[in-house]
């Protein structure tokens, strides 16, 4: 009946410990440090780097669509050294010049530069699209990672509670106040606790990793 009794104490605890864990989850969130992420993220990702070198391609397109206006001018010249002139091939001595226009180069330009602008609007939108995406991974993220660090402080203060309540268990069987069975139990309980210990300190590492794989540095290193 003692050890049901403990292991009831035990479990109510764990139970309080889990409501504290929701309760203090809002408050363990830095929003200041997470904006910081989100900064250092956009910075740093790389394919963040590879939509604005496409917003800058974007850009000099429609530069280049602008200048391509003269290509529908064509100039020519010609040198004639000597002067004759008869009824079917007249010529004359000296440079001539030539203008011309192609039309159908002409027509085509305004619809060109239109459609380079079109692209480089595609381009920023593609941009400002995976910046919501971006800032919506490392917050989520960043959430998990703080709701390991909650799980893991419940965790190794259950872990602390059992390795009391076993101590206790082994002084009483020392003193033939307490039976072996009961003891045994105490341990198993402890163990399984610095097992799930264990296995918290693990997703924190994991969850750590996870942002720092977006912000492209280690937490540590964001001040």
């Amino acid at each position: 009946m003692k050890i049901i009794k403990y292991f009831i104490i035990l479990s109510f605890a764990l139970c309080t410990f889990s409501v504290r864990a929701q309760e203090s989850l809002a408050a363990g969130i830095d929003y200041v440090f997470l904006q910081k992420l989100i900064d250092t993220a956009k910075s740093n990702y790389p394919k963040m780097k590879v939509f604005n070198h496409k917003i800058i391609i974007a850009s000099s397109n429609i530069k280049k669509a602008r200048l391509s206006w003269f290509d529908i001018f064509t100039v020519s010249a010609f040198y004639s050294p000597t002067y004759a002139q008869t009824l079917t091939n007249p010529t004359l001595s000296g440079f001539q010049l030539g203008l011309f226009l192609n039309i159908s180069s002409m027509i085509q330009k305004p619809i060109m530069l239109k459609q380079s602008r079109e692209e480089f609007k595609i381009a920023q939108l593609d941009q400002d699209e995976y910046n919501l995406n971006l800032e919506a991974d490392v917050k989520s993220r960043y959430f998990k990672y703080i709701q390991q660090l909650t799980i893991l402080r419940l965790q190794t203060q259950a872990a602390l509670d059992a390795e009391s309540l076993s101590k206790q268990f082994k002084y009483k069987f020392e003193k033939g106040e307490e039976t072996f069975e009961n003891y045994s139990k105490s341990m198993i309980l402890s163990s399984d606790q610095r097992q799930r210990v264990i296995e918290a300190e693990g997703s924190v590492l994991i969850a750590k990793s996870s942002i720092e794989e977006l912000i492209g540095k280690k937490l540590e290193d964001i001040h």
